[in-house]
């Protein structure tokens, strides 16, 4: 067993971690609209998230029409869990994006937003959650995770009048993915429950079984889709009846389309975990400066299929898996990263300089669970002292927290107090998941057309502790 860990040790040693030349981010650098950024940060001030609504448009228009010229009957569902800012959600919706939604809160925004069709998803759906979806039933489809979620929502649905029938779908659990087992295996029903799921839902007058869901995460080629779907095919063809999926009215693939314009530190590798670790061996021996050719502050671009190779290869797979079964069945596509990620842009004023990092005005708390912000680099431009060339400095937020930490690297001229920073392609899973944490959550602008508008204002003492006892 030692020699197994020590084999595993030198292997994780000796795999390449090719560091991304400097360049790597110029393209996506260059299309920083720097006038327009100086301007909201001189009105509104920092730290700020800024939103690009041209950019977001753009972003959704690219996925939408790339998908229906493989899918012609596919249908886009944005994934309000990725960013639920009420005004990027309706430009969304004004695009042509329906909503997929995961509890109450989102579930609520659809409905008073107006969306036609709101797919409702989760693991753990409360009975309130479900009255309020069977009582909007015009509008929204449940897509059931577990056998005890789907007995209890025959239950609602009956006590409700839901009328007409309630739409459901069932998501699969087990289904392949980058990130498939451990805590994923919380998601779904197993594909061999599913006949006996379908029974239970066409024996309950008030559900209407209509469609199928898997997902799977952080795909940056159409591989997972594939297999997927050539699994659930393979699987309905042998153990569902024919007459029953003829009349499936939708099959869903998720989302999980990584964008491009994305990195990872070295130190966040596999390698890079080894590497801290000797190195913090090395340290406590006495010998902290011995050299090993490794720089764990170098970033490595991640490398994404283009989206016209997703929506190929997902096309080709539904037509020899699932339409000769189901021929009237749409595909749907539950995107949120893709659409939202480039969208945004973080903007932090240097307050401090110190002989090793410098401190600006936002925390981490900004960025939710997307972090942390020491292993997956996101590039940060000093828009005060601009340039092509990369600035080694440790840049830190103001939060009470050794964790609290943007990055190492910085394109354009070393900071200085009261420089302006930017850090590009915050758009997803951060405003949504952020930290209530120290500081507040910080203002969400807006722009169109090159006019800047508040579109939610920096939390109060009020929201910070509303509902509270004093």
């Amino acid at each position: 067993m030692k020699m197994d860990r020590r084999g595993e040790i030198e292997r994780l040693l000796g795999e390449p971690v090719t560091a991304s030349p400097p360049g790597s981010f110029l393209p996506f650098i260059r299309r920083i609209d720097t006038e327009r950024l100086r301007a909201s940060a001189e009105r509104f001030g920092t730290p700020q998230y800024c939103l690009d609504l041209d950019r977001l448009r753009e972003r959704a228009g690219l996925f939408a029409r790339t998908m229906r010229s493989h899918l012609p009957a596919s249908e886009c569902f944005y994934a309000f869990k990725c960013n639920d800012l009420p005004l990027l959600v309706k430009t969304l919706k004004e695009a042509g994006f329906q909503a997929d939604v995961a509890g109450i809160f989102e579930l609520e925004l659809a409905l008073r937003l107006g969306f036609e069709r709101i797919l409702f998803s989760g693991p753990g759906k409360s009975a309130d959650e479900l009255a309020l979806a069977a009582r909007n039933g015009d509008r929204v489809t449940v897509i059931v995770d577990n056998m005890d979620e789907l007995r209890l929502l025959a239950d609602v649905a009956a006590r409700e009048g839901a009328e007409p029938a309630l739409r459901i779908g069932f998501r699969l659990r087990g289904i392949r993915s980058p990130r498939a087992g451990g805590n994923w295996s919380k998601f779904g029903i197993a594909l061999d429950r599913l006949p006996g799921a379908i029974r239970v839902a066409d024996d309950s007058p008030r559900l209407d079984w209509a469609g199928l869901h898997f997902h799977a995460s952080w795909n940056r080629t159409p591989r997972a889709y594939e297999e997927n779907i050539a699994r659930i095919g393979g699987f309905l063809g042998g153990h569902i009846p024919g007459d029953r999926l003829r009349r499936m009215r939708f099959f869903d693939v998720g989302g999980g389309f990584y964008p491009e314009g994305t990195a990872l530190l070295a130190r966040g590798t596999d390698r890079g975990t080894v590497e801290e670790i000797l190195a913090e061996r090395r340290r406590l021996a006495g010998r902290p400066g011995e050299e090993t050719g490794f720089d764990p502050d170098a970033f490595v671009m991640t490398e994404v299929a283009p989206i016209d190779e997703f929506a190929s290869a997902i096309a080709g797979s539904v037509r020899t898996h699932i339409e000769p079964l189901a021929p009237g069945a749409a595909v749907y596509l539950e995107p949120g990263r893709f659409i939202a990620a480039h969208s945004t842009t973080i903007l932090l004023t240097v307050t401090a300089v110190k002989p090793d990092c410098v401190i600006v005005d936002g925390g981490i708390n900004m960025l939710g669970d997307s972090g942390p912000a020491e292993y997956a680099f996101a590039p940060i431009v000093n828009l005060s002292r601009p340039g092509d060339g990369l600035s080694r400095r440790t840049v830190c937020g103001p939060l009470c927290d050794p964790a609290d930490l943007w990055g190492r690297i910085v394109y354009g001229g070393e900071p200085l107090a009261g420089d302006l920073l930017a850090v590009l392609h915050q758009g997803a899973y951060t405003f949504s998941t952020a930290w209530r944490f120290i500081k507040p959550i910080p203002r969400y602008v807006a722009c169109s057309g090159g006019r800047l508008a508040l579109a939610r204002e920096t939390e109060r003492f009020d929201d910070r502790y509303a509902g509270c006892r004093f």
